[in-house]
């Protein structure tokens, strides 16, 4: 599909094209997922080269960013499915040359589906706007992403740091996949940041004819950038701060646990040796005139146990009043 946005009274206007009939005054040209004869119209009415899907995918910047014939060609690696926990990286080309501006996808990112919203209303005027408003956009889901993020590790962090009932209600398996989650988000956020610096440094250098509003956001974008690459890597350093109190968490839990059943195993090991030593060193049954050897295993079994359980409940009424 190719849908051409016309500048207005109050912003840009929608159309659709239909057949080979691309408006001359359009100063957006979006094609979602294009067949090859809607690619052979657009070559023939911007006299521009298209490039392919697997060209799109390629990594190399000498690939991904380029001139050619009056147009500077830029690949960049967009994130779909924000709202999920698992976001995607979809290519996605623009091509701006001084009247137009045309961006080659196959997916629906979020800053392009929100900008179409807002284009009834933009300012965007030129082809260079349209680009940096839509590199704004982006830009801007990001932060949103990124402060996302934040606000899960804080509820991490305070349920992690609770004083009492930690392991109780807190599923610690459930922490870690959430934290995964985190990390995993964070890693594409970064790398769409440097792509994204990456890109417009390009298209800086690359566009000698920017108009000085253009100049100006250009730099408030890159500034942005540079901005959420540190919180990006501060929230990335605490994740990793969280993923290591959760292993320990879990690592003492576990050394509790192995301490429990070590007290149950002397628990049940010291009577059986008392009643084995008596057993076999010991006239059995006890005299019934001499009932003091009786009483005697009895102390030397269950005393101990005793005199631990009192010790325990203590240092345990200890804790609950810390």
């Amino acid at each position: 599909m190719i849908v051409a946005w016309i500048p207005g009274a109050k912003g840009l206007a929608k159309s659709e094209v239909v057949g080979s009939a691309i408006p001359s005054e359009a100063i957006w040209i979006d094609c979602i997922d294009i067949t090859p004869e809607e690619e052979k119209i657009l070559e023939a009415a911007l006299h521009l080269d298209m490039p392919t899907r697997a060209e799109m995918q390629e990594i190399e910047a000498s690939s991904r960013l380029y001139r050619e014939g009056g147009a500077v060609y830029m690949t960049a690696t967009m994130l779909v499915k924000t709202e999920t926990e698992q976001p995607e990286g979809t290519p996605v080309t623009f091509i701006l040359s001084r009247s137009c501006l045309v961006t080659l996808r196959y997916s629906e990112p979020w800053s392009f589906r929100t900008f179409s919203a807002r284009a009834g209303k933009s300012d965007a005027n030129t082809a260079e706007l349209v680009f940096i408003s839509l590199l704004e956009t982006t830009v801007e889901r990001l932060a949103d992403m990124l402060e996302l993020v934040s606000l899960e590790l804080e509820r991490i962090q305070q349920q992690i740091f609770r004083r009492k009932g930690v392991s109780a209600d807190l599923d610690l398996e459930r922490v870690l996949y959430k934290i995964g989650h985190c990390g995993n988000i964070i890693g594409k956020i970064r790398e769409s940041l440097v792509d994204k610096n990456r890109l417009l440094h390009f298209s800086e250098s690359a566009s000698t004819e920017w108009c000085p509003e253009g100049r100006s956001r250009i730099r408030g974008v890159l500034n942005d950038i540079t901005s959420l690459t540190d919180h990006a890597s501060y929230t990335a350093g605490k994740i990793a701060f969280l993923l290591d109190a959760t292993l320990g968490l879990i690592n003492n839990h576990l050394n509790q646990q192995m301490k429990r059943m070590t007290m149950v195993m002397l628990a049940v090991l010291w009577p059986a040796l008392v009643s084995g030593f008596f057993a076999m060193n010991v006239a059995l049954p006890f005299p019934a005139e001499k009932s003091w050897p009786f009483y005697l295993c009895l102390t030397l079994a269950f005393g101990p146990l005793l005199g631990g359980g009192m010790w325990w409940y203590r240092q345990q009424r200890r804790k609950r009043h810390h």
